[in-house]
């Protein structure tokens, strides 16, 4: 039984993709660039299918590889910068501290007066006398400001904040208080009302309206809900 020779062919690598499983990497990019650029052009999936020499759903794989990849770079990029800033805030709040401490230590100041002394005769003989005041301080409370300042930059930075609640109020209804009653009430007036407006637009100019007819019916004013359980009609009287 013979066996079969082993090939020495060169095996292609994995993983590069392209046209046939393989292609270098610069024409891949080419592809992909130009790609990118028919799109933000407006171009159609088929016509830049038709232009780089790929099918549709070539094309569309391609350009959701691209937007993955932009985003990708784009989180990247603003990890760096937060990390960036987080950085300067940092210092800035260790030069506060430092401050602060600095500013707790003790003052030496030096001042000069003049003294007299008795001589003869009476008279004083005036001499400048240097003295050096060592004085305690309690610190500058404004670098403590600063850093605590800094810090709530910092902690923005991060996200570390809970977020702000925002209410929202929703505009009143006028018809919200108004019992049951009192909105039956109400439809029923404006019915009249459509009603008469109907009859008044048949009738010719001067036509009296009929015998006991409401020529303008009046919306019932509105009423809280506790009306309702007291039993009263919109118009206050008791319902029986």
């Amino acid at each position: 039984m013979s066996r079969r020779a082993p090939s020495h062919r060169r095996r292609r690598p994995k993983g590069r993709g392209g046209k046939g499983g393989y292609e270098p990497r610069v024409q891949i990019r080419d592809r992909e660039a130009r790609a990118q650029t028919l799109a933000l052009q407006g171009a159609s999936q088929a016509a830049i299918a038709g232009e780089v020499g790929l099918s549709q759903p070539a094309v569309s794989k391609l350009l959701h590889r691209l937007e993955d990849r932009t985003l990708r770079e784009c989180q990247g990029q603003v990890t760096r910068e937060k990390a960036r800033q987080a950085l300067r805030l940092e210092h800035l709040v260790r030069e506060a501290m430092q401050g602060w401490e600095r500013s707790k230590t003790e003052a030496t100041r030096r001042r000069q007066r003049k003294a007299e002394r008795a001589g003869r005769g009476g008279r004083g003989a005036g001499e400048t006398v240097a003295e050096i005041v060592v004085e305690g301080r309690d610190g500058d409370p404004r670098f403590l400001e600063v850093a605590r300042r800094t810090l709530g930059d910092l902690r923005a930075v991060w996200g570390l904040d809970a977020p702000a609640q925002l209410q929202v109020h929703a505009r009143a209804v006028p018809y919200d208080q108004w019992t049951d009653d009192a909105l039956a009430e109400g439809v029923a007036r404006q019915t009249r009302l459509l009603q008469a407006v109907a009859l008044s637009s048949e009738h010719p100019a001067g036509s009296a309206p009929a015998p006991g007819a409401d020529p303008v019916p009046a919306i019932p004013h509105a009423t809280t809900r506790g009306s309702r359980s007291r039993g009263r009609s919109p118009g206050g009287a008791s319902r029986g």
